[in-house]
C-alpha cells in the first residue's frame, strides 16, 4: 500500500502540470465574465493568464493576475473556453489557494476572516450529532 500525498505537495505537483500545459493565451479570461468587476476589461487577455500561470508556479504575479484570481467566482465559462481543455477552474482554485498561503507562503491574496463561523458550525453540528458525539467533538 502506498503512503498518501501531502496536501501541499499534492498542490504543487498539480499547479506545476497545469502550469506546464497552459499557454496564457487569455482565452479563460476573455470568456470569464468577471474582467469588467475586476477592473480588468483594459488589460490584455494573455497578461491576466500569464498572472495566473505565474502563481501556480509560486512567482512573483501580476497586479492583474492578482485580481483575476481574487475575484474569480467559479463559473466554469473558462473551461469550454480553453483551447488546451484543461481545467481552468481548478488552476484558478489552486493559484488561489497558493495566493491565499496555503503553502505556507505569505499570503498575497485576502484571506476573508469571519469571527462568527465557528460558532455557526458547532450549531449546526449540534443539530445533527448525537450528544454521545457533541460531547466528543464540540
Amino acid at each position: 500500500m502506498s503512503r498518501p500525498v501531502p496536501l501541499a505537495s499534492s498542490i504543487q505537483a498539480e499547479s506545476a502540470r497545469l502550469a506546464a500545459a497552459c499557454t496564457a493565451c487569455g482565452a479563460c479570461v476573455e470568456a470569464c465574465p468577471m474582467p469588467d468587476f475586476a477592473g480588468l476589461a483594459p488589460a490584455a487577455p494573455t497578461a491576466v493568464a500569464a498572472g495566473m500561470r505565474a502563481a501556480l508556479r509560486g512567482e512573483p504575479v501580476s497586479p492583474e493576475g492578482l485580481a483575476w484570481v481574487g475575484a474569480c467566482t467559479r463559473s466554469g465559462q473558462c473551461n469550454a473556453a480553453c483551447p488546451e481543455a484543461l481545467d481552468v477552474a481548478l488552476m484558478l482554485r489552486l493559484a488561489g489557494m497558493r495566493l491565499k498561503g496555503a503553502l505556507g507562503e505569505p499570503p498575497r491574496l485576502p484571506v476573508p476572516g469571519d469571527a462568527g463561523w465557528a460558532a455557526r458550525v458547532k450549531a449546526f453540528a449540534r443539530m445533527t450529532l448525537t450528544e454521545e458525539e457533541q460531547t466528543r467533538w464540540l
